[in-house]
């Protein structure tokens, strides 16, 4: 490994990669829950049209709850790069 790599390979902090680690986790949980609750109105006896407006409204929830993190996991993976230019 060149000098100029091996500075590179220390600059990224081992505690900001599990930070992304864990936001990238918690994104799929809640994608995975945002799944079931779909699964779930589509095994429904309700008709058509409410379940339209159900899969709506869980969409729009759903998005509201994982822009934080999407926003966070964007943040860290700025510090990262910036991190690893630093070098």
């Amino acid at each position: 490994m060149s000098n100029h790599a091996s500075q590179q390979y220390r600059m990224y902090s081992p505690s900001l990669d599990l930070m992304m680690k864990e936001v990238a986790q918690t994104l799929g949980q809640i994608d995975l829950e945002h799944q079931v609750e779909l699964e779930k109105v589509e095994e429904s006896a309700s008709a058509k049209e409410i379940k339209q407006y159900i899969r709506e409204k869980l969409r729009v929830a759903h998005c509201e709850r994982r822009q934080p993190y999407v926003d966070l996991l964007n943040q860290l993976w700025m510090q990262q790069r910036g991190q690893s230019f630093a070098a």
